[in-house]
């Protein structure tokens, strides 16, 4: 087990809020591959705001805001929420709505619960999804880096030479983990669209009918 990672969900929290306590440039890598995935969300809220009529979402680890930024612009009923002060006062001044508290914490359910890379930092993922499957009504969207792929591995292996421990660890799960985990809990997956030569993927989770966590 590498000796940077963080290891329980309370130490990972005080590494996100410290993560969060300056806003970092985006690298020239970043400059690339964030408006393509962001292209990649805004297609999935489309496609579920106008063909499957959703009215709220939840962002679990909202950052800086940019998927906040997407649900504002979609007029739709929403919160962020993360574990770091620095997170929140950022979202706020963005005029986004936005609240410190943790995952296991929230108890309003909304149509979509969306995670955008957060889910691949806990050693042990599926406490944490269950949260997003049970404060979800219809849908839960995951972004995930895809250590699946040899350029995958490659891209998280170049990233942390070059920034070191600037970034947060993150556990080589497969894709195949986090679909047969949300399977098991009554939501099927119903896109499964690669991103940047898949080196990331973007899942689309439905409840099955009759199903509660």
């Amino acid at each position: 087990m590498n000796e940077n990672a963080p290891h329980g969900a309370e130490k990972l929290y005080e590494v996100w809020d410290e993560h969060w306590s300056e806003e970092q440039k985006l690298t020239f890598v970043g400059r690339i591959f964030v408006p393509i995935r962001m292209r990649a969300l805004q297609d999935a809220i489309d496609f579920l705001q106008h063909q499957k009529g959703i009215k709220s979402a939840l962002d679990t680890g909202c950052g800086w805001g940019h998927l906040l930024g997407l649900f504002h612009a979609a007029k739709l009923d929403y919160m962020g929420i993360d574990v770091s002060l620095h997170s929140i006062a950022a979202c706020k001044r963005k005029g986004f709505n936005a609240k410190v508290c943790k995952v296991e914490e929230e108890t309003r359910q909304y149509d979509l619960v969306a995670s955008e890379g957060m889910l691949e930092h806990f050693l042990d993922f599926e406490p944490f999804a269950r949260h997003l499957m049970r404060l979800s009504t219809r849908y839960v969207l995951i972004m995930q880096p895809n250590h699946d792929t040899f350029l995958g591995r490659l891209l998280f292996s170049v990233t942390y030479l070059v920034r070191g421990d600037k970034i947060v660890w993150e556990y080589n799960y497969r894709m195949r983990d986090f679909i047969d985990c949300f399977d098991r809990h009554g939501f099927s997956v119903i896109r499964n669209q690669p991103l940047i030569m898949d080196t990331s993927r973007l899942l689309l989770f439905e409840r099955r009918a009759g199903t509660q966590d």
